[in-house]
Order: C-alpha cells, then sequence, then structure tokens
C-alpha cells in the first residue's frame, strides 16, 4: 500500500513533489548510487537537459533490473551544478514522474566529482 503524506499543518509542496509517502508492507527496498549522465560508453552529453535524461535512463535501467518501475521510487535527491541548469533538469524530472511526485530533494551544487558532471540523481525505491 503507498499512502500519499501532506499534512495539512505544514505548508503545500512547492513543486512536483510530496512531503512523504508511506509504504506498507515492504517486501524489496532498493538503493542505488547517485546515477549521473553518462552514456553505457562512459562519454557525458554537454547539456543538462541531455544529462538528466540519460541520468533518468540510468535509473530506469537499475530499476527494470530489480523487477521494478519508477512508480515504485519512494525518494529522489537531485544534484545540480549551478541555478542555470535547475530548469532544465525540473522539466525532464516532471515529464518522467509525471502524477507520481515522489518526496523529492533538490540541492545546487558548485561542483560534483568531474567538471562534466552536471546532474546527480539520487533514488530509493521500494515494492
Amino acid at each position: 500500500m503507498r499512502k500519499v503524506l501532506n499534512p495539512t499543518g505544514i505548508a503545500k509542496p512547492a513543486s512536483a513533489y510530496n512531503h512523504a509517502l508511506l509504504i506498507e508492507p515492504v517486501r524489496a527496498l532498493l538503493t542505488m548510487s547517485g546515477q549521473l549522465g553518462e552514456r553505457p560508453d562512459g562519454s557525458c552529453p554537454p547539456d543538462a537537459e541531455a544529462q538528466t535524461q540519460q541520468a533518468w535512463s540510468n535509473i530506469e535501467a537499475i530499476l527494470t533490473e530489480a523487477g521494478m518501475d519508477f512508480s515504485n521510487i519512494t525518494k529522489v535527491t537531485s544534484y545540480i551544478v549551478g541555478e542555470e541548469h535547475i530548469d532544465a533538469y525540473v522539466g525532464v524530472h516532471k515529464d518522467i514522474l509525471g502524477d507520481l511526485m515522489p518526496p523529492w530533494k533538490l540541492v545546487v551544487v558548485a561542483a560534483l566529482g568531474n567538471p562534466q558532471y552536471l546532474v546527480e540523481v539520487d533514488v530509493t525505491a521500494a515494492a
């Protein structure tokens, strides 16, 4: 059972997320490393939108390998290098997750592990 929690005693979510998601019972919990915009050959697109699409493609591959899909996502943390890339990231994020809106944290950072990386997405999923 998945129950969205947005208590009336706190501010409404500011974007495409819900404050909390209660899942009972949990038979499988998937945690993954932050996914970058790297393609299978190790190359990385030069722009934030393409990196975001690739990061989410990588997440989808991991979810599929675990027998899950986007509907199993319980938490997303997004790391974006520079405020100028927020809109590109958010547009792809919303397109991919649509009405699912899992709890989501967006963090703007100065850099990631390599200067070419503009986006990293950390996901937890449960079934």
